[in-house]
């Protein structure tokens, strides 16, 4: 028989992940917008953007530069 697994588990950085999406999608800006302003190829940024973990700081403070999002609300987001 299947298990099966009620509770949810929360990923490691998702919320990191879902803010950095959804202030993305609010402004309209599309990866390949990001990219070229970021300075780095369009699937190293959808790459990042899918596993936050893997985000440098540099990264995320141009991405929150970028998308216009308050550093205490990335602080916020990330789980220590």
């Amino acid at each position: 028989m299947p298990r099966t697994n009620l509770c949810r588990r929360e990923i490691p950085h998702e919320r990191v992940g879902r803010l950095i999406a959804g202030a993305a999608s609010v402004r309209r800006i599309s990866t390949a917008d990001l990219a070229a302003k970021m300075g780095k190829c369009e699937n190293t940024v959808r790459a990042r953007i899918r596993n936050p973990g893997d985000l440098t700081l540099s990264e995320l403070t141009q991405l929150g530069k970028i998308l216009g999002i308050p550093i205490d609300e990335l602080r916020f987001a990330i789980r220590y």
